[in-house]
Parts: structure tokens; C-alpha cells; sequence
């Protein structure tokens, strides 16, 4: 098991590969863990989990990890921004949560247990031209999942600086990041 300020100490490049490794799931509020490859995944009461849980249950979704990379960049004095996405419809809803960074003079997305991203790769010259990037990449997806019915007026595409206590719902995390 992982150490929270090992983890702070690793240098870029291994840091990315240990965030590949962290099991994509959540923790509920009684501190069980629930995998997406578990058979019987479903979310209920899930609970936000701290840059220090993730490292310690080894597990978190997009919005965990957004946290946990952030708090890494600030350590070690390496600029990034972070994006929420969330397409809200009927039929669909579907968020991501995703930092993006400086890297060799470039931006780029920090790699994550999702997208399987590399780090520095793609990267552009310009924030924008890399969130752009990334907002393509989303809602092609969610065009190839719901075909015509994709409606661009049901997707939000923002930039925040908030941080998010420990523990608190996910409706309360929407709540709060929608701001």
C-alpha cells in the first residue's frame, strides 16, 4: 500500500504511472470501496474522498483524482487547471472531471485512471486549444452513445478552483462544482 507523502515525493512521470494503477471506483460513507468492475456496482452513498484516501483505499473516480493531481502539481510548483464536464439529459447523465497541466512548456491533460492518456501527449500551446481537445473527445463519446438525440444545450463545459471537503455526497459535489 502506497503512503500518501511517498506518493507526494514521486517524481512526474512515475507519479502519472501510479494514477494509472489507482482502481477506478468510489468509497461510500461507511468507508466500503465499490469498483466498476464489480458485478454488482451500483453508486449509493458515496462519499468524496480526500487526496489521502485515494492513495490509502487506492481507488477513486475522475473527480477523486482531480484532487489528488492537484495537490501534486501545488507541491511541486507545476501549473494546471482543472475542467468539469457534465452532459445532462433524460437519457444521459454523464460528468468528467479532468486537470490539465503544463508540462515542457506545453498543456496538456494529466493522465488519469480513465481516459488512458499519456503524459504529454497531445499537448498544445495553448490551455484552450487542450480543452477544446478534450471537450471533442467527450462529447464524441456521447454522441456515439446516444447518436441524434446528443443535444449540445444539455452540456457544460466549465473551469473551477474550488476544493471539496471530504465526504460529501455526490449531489452535493454536482451542487457545488455546477456554482
Amino acid at each position: 500500500m502506497a503512503e500518501f507523502e511517498d506518493v507526494m515525493e514521486l517524481d512526474i512521470q512515475s507519479f502519472f504511472r501510479y494514477i494509472e494503477t489507482i482502481r477506478y471506483g468510489y468509497q461510500d460513507k461507511l468507508g466500503q470501496l465499490h469498483f466498476t468492475d464489480d458485478e454488482d456496482f451500483t453508486v449509493r452513498d458515496y462519499a468524496f474522498s480526500s487526496p489521502e484516501d485515494v492513495v490509502k483505499n487506492n481507488c477513486g473516480w475522475c473527480w477523486d483524482l482531480a484532487e489528488l493531481i492537484k495537490v501534486y502539481c501545488a507541491r511541486h510548483g507545476l501549473p494546471c487547471r482543472s475542467w468539469f464536464m457534465e452532459y445532462l439529459s433524460d437519457e444521459l447523465h454523464q460528468t468528467h472531471t479532468q486537470v490539465f497541466l503544463l508540462f515542457q512548456g506545453k498543456w496538456c491533460p494529466a493522465p488519469d485512471n480513465s481516459l488512458g492518456l499519456q503524459l504529454g501527449t497531445p499537448c498544445f500551446d495553448e490551455l484552450s486549444q487542450c480543452v477544446s481537445w478534450l471537450t471533442g473527445f467527450f462529447t464524441d463519446y456521447l454522441k456515439s452513445v446516444l447518436k441524434d438525440n446528443f443535444d449540445k444545450s444539455n452540456l457544460l463545459v466549465k473551469e473551477y478552483t474550488r476544493t471539496f471537503s471530504p465526504g460529501i455526497t455526490d449531489e452535493e459535489y454536482l451542487l457545488q462544482i455546477r456554482q
